[in-house]
């Protein structure tokens, strides 16, 4: 897919990065490309699926989740389920951000978000080590989010 993206493509997408919601004109003015070529541009990005979806960075700790927690999972390949599986069942759990399958000691990578410390460990103990195909975890607990 890479091949076909130009220098445009690259400059509106990174634009879009940090100010999605800004208008098309907006874009035109800062980016110095017409309207028109930033719509047709937008527009083709998506049904090429290259902008998958436009979103929202929240505050998550104004909205009640102030605990954010990267989980290491080490999957059970005896187990009835395939990786590929238990990753999408880990991805439907509440309060899940992201599951990525990844390589080295760990097999699976959970970012999640929780209320409190009690409800990251209610979370960890009775729901994901419960799934069939998670044999340990590792939390990771986050201070602060950088970036």
């Amino acid at each position: 897919m890479k091949g076909n993206l130009d220098k445009k493509d690259l400059q509106i997408m990174d634009y879009l990065r940090n100010h999605g919601r800004d208008k098309i004109s907006e874009i035109s003015e800062k980016t110095g490309i017409p309207r028109a070529t930033i719509f047709e541009r937008i527009t083709r990005l998506r049904e090429e699926g290259y902008i998958r979806k436009f979103t929202v960075d929240l505050d998550l700790e104004k909205i009640g989740f102030p605990v954010m927690a990267y989980i290491m999972v080490a999957f059970d390949s005896g187990s009835g389920i395939d990786q590929r599986s238990l990753a999408r069942k880990i991805s439907k759990l509440e309060n899940v951000l992201s599951v990525s399958i990844i390589s080295g000691q760990w097999d699976i990578m959970v970012h999640t978000i929780s209320r409190s410390m009690k409800d990251l460990s209610v979370f960890v103990l009775d729901k994901l080590r419960s799934l069939e195909g998670v044999s340990n975890t590792l939390s990771i607990p986050v201070f602060e989010a950088v970036s």
